[in-house]
C-alpha cells in the first residue's frame, strides 16, 4: 500500500475514534466541519466547482448541496470510506498522489494536534520521502508573497527554493522534517521548524502569513 493510500486508511481511522465535535486546528471547524470537506473536495468536487460558476446550481447540484449540508457524521464518514467515484480521476495512482499527499497528512495533523493531549505519530523515512517529493511539487508557490528567498531543506532528504521567491537575493532557510515543512508551508503554525538567515529577514518571514491548505 503506498503512503498516500495508507495515510487516507489513517485519516479514516482518526475520524472514527475522535468522532464529530473535536476540534481541529483549522479555524471555526471541529472534525465534522472537516469531513465535510473531504467529502465534498474529493468525492463531489462538481459541487465546489458549481459554486463558483456565475449561474444557478442545477436543481439535481443543489439537492446534493443539501443532502451534504444536512447530513451527519456517520453519513459522511460512509460516503468517504466509499472512496471516489468509479471515473473520478483519483482513480489514476499519479493524480491521487499529486491531489491527496499533503491533503490528507496535513489535514490528518489537524486533527490530532488539535487534541488535548496530541495524538502523537512517529513517521518513517519511506512516508518522510512521500511527503518531501510532494512538497517539492506543490508547495513551490506558496511563499509567492515572501519578502525574500525561502529554502526549505530537511536534513536527510535535500532542499529546494520556492520557484516564486528566485527573484530576491537574500534567502531565509526552513528546516525540518518534511511533515514539519509541510505543516509550515501550509500555514500551520504548530509546525516544529527553525529558520536560518539574517535576523530581520527571519522576523520578516515569521511575520508573513502563508495560504492554508484547504
Amino acid at each position: 500500500m503506498d503512503f498516500v493510500t495508507n495515510e487516507r486508511s489513517n485519516l479514516i481511522s482518526t475520524f472514527e475514534r475522535i468522532g464529530p465535535d473535536a476540534p481541529t486546528l483549522c479555524e471555526g471547524w471541529d472534525t465534522e466541519d472537516l469531513l465535510r470537506h473531504m467529502v465534498t473536495r474529493e468525492i463531489y468536487p462538481h459541487i465546489t466547482l458549481a459554486a463558483k460558476v456565475p449561474w444557478n446550481f442545477s436543481d439535481a447540484i443543489r439537492e446534493k448541496n443539501e443532502r451534504l449540508e444536512t447530513a451527519s457524521f456517520d453519513e459522511l464518514l460512509d460516503i468517504y470510506r466509499e472512496g471516489p467515484q468509479k471515473y473520478s480521476p483519483l482513480q489514476v495512482s499519479a493524480l491521487n498522489r499529486a491531489f491527496n499527499t499533503l491533503e490528507y497528512v496535513i489535514h490528518h495533523e489537524d486533527i490530532r494536534r488539535a487534541q488535548t493531549p496530541e495524538l502523537g505519530r512517529v513517521l518513517d523515512d519511506e512516508d518522510q520521502k512521500a511527503i518531501w517529493g510532494s512538497l517539492k511539487t506543490t508547495g513551490q508557490v506558496s511563499f509567492a508573497m515572501a519578502p525574500v528567498r525561502i529554502i526549505l531543506r530537511s536534513p536527510e532528504h535535500g532542499e529546494f527554493t520556492a520557484l516564486t521567491t528566485k527573484r530576491h537575493e537574500n534567502a531565509v532557510t526552513i528546516v525540518g522534517t518534511p511533515l514539519e515543512l509541510a505543516l509550515y508551508t501550509f500555514g500551520r503554525s504548530v509546525a516544529q521548524v527553525e529558520l536560518e538567515g539574517d535576523p530581520e529577514d527571519v522576523e520578516k518571514v515569521k511575520g508573513m502569513k502563508n495560504t492554508p491548505d484547504e
